[in-house]
C-alpha cells in the first residue's frame, strides 16, 4: 500500500513568487493534488520528467543501467520528500538538484566503473550534440567528429564535480544561469564563474589533445 506524504493540518502550499509559465503552474497543481492523495498526479510528474532525469543521470554515470538505478532512486526520494518542496522555486529545478546530487554521490562510489566506461561516445543518446553536424557526412568528417565527441567526453570527466555539473546543465540541458543556480543552490555569479572555468579548462585539455575546441567552448554567454 502506497502512503502519500501529507502536510500538517492547516499547512498550505503557497508560492511567494509568481509562476513564470504554464508548465510551472501545471507542476505545482500536480504537487498539490498529490499531497491531497491523488496518486495519478505523481504519475503525471514521473512520466513528464523521467526521460530528462535519466538523461542527466546518464551524463554523469555513463552507464545506462546505472542511470536507471539513479533515476529510480531520485523518484523514490521525490515521492518521500515532496512535502518539503518549496514552491517559491520551480519543481523541475528541485528535481534536477536531487538528480545531480544523487548522480554525484553515485559516481563517487563507482569510480572504477566510470574508468571502464570512459571510451563510450559522449552523450551517444543525443545525436547532433555538437554544433555544425550535417545530415550527411563523408567518412573523414564523421571520424573526426566522433573523435572530438570522445575526447570531449574524456575532458569533461576531468572537470571537478561542480564544474562538470554546471557545464552539462548549461551546454546540454540549456538551463539558464538562474535555473542552474537554483539547481546547484548557489548564486548566479558562482554559476558564471564555474562555467567560465569549465570552458577554459576544456579548451586547455582539448588543445593538449591536439584538437580544436568546438564553438560553444569559445564563448562565455
Amino acid at each position: 500500500m502506497t502512503v502519500c506524504p501529507r502536510r500538517e493540518s492547516g499547512e498550505k502550499v503557497q508560492s511567494s513568487s509568481p509562476v513564470r509559465d504554464p508548465s510551472d503552474r501545471e507542476d505545482l497543481d500536480k504537487v498539490e493534488r498529490f499531497l491531497r492523495g491523488d496518486l495519478e498526479a505523481f504519475e503525471f510528474l514521473f512520466d513528464k520528467y523521467r526521460e530528462k532525469v535519466h538523461r542527466i543521470a546518464f551524463r554523469f554515470v555513463r552507464n545506462r543501467d546505472d542511470a536507471l538505478e539513479v533515476a529510480q532512486d531520485v523518484f523514490l526520494r521525490v515521492h518521500a520528500g515532496i512535502a518539503k518542496f518549496k514552491t517559491d522555486s520551480k519543481f523541475f529545478t528541485w528535481l534536477y538538484r536531487i538528480t545531480v546530487n544523487r548522480a554525484i554521490d553515485f559516481t563517487r562510489s563507482k569510480k572504477k566503473r566510470l574508468a571502464q566506461e570512459l571510451r563510450q561516445p559522449f552523450l551517444e543518446a543525443q545525436e547532433g550534440a555538437l554544433p555544425g553536424r550535417m545530415p550527411e557526412q563523408d567518412p573523414a568528417e564523421a571520424a573526426q567528429e566522433k573523435e572530438l565527441r570522445e575526447r570531449l567526453e574524456e575532458a569533461v570527466r576531468m572537470l571537478s564535480e561542480k564544474h562538470r555539473a554546471v557545464f552539462l546543465l548549461h551546454a546540454m540541458e540549456n538551463l539558464s544561469y538562474k535555473e542552474i543556480a537554483e539547481v546547484m543552490e548557489c548564486s548566479v555569479g558562482t554559476v558564471m564563474s564555474r562555467l567560465f572555468y569549465a570552458r577554459k579548462k576544456l579548451q586547455e585539455l582539448l588543445s593538449k589533445m591536439g584538437l580544436e575546441p568546438p564553438g560553444r567552448l569559445k564563448r562565455n554567454e
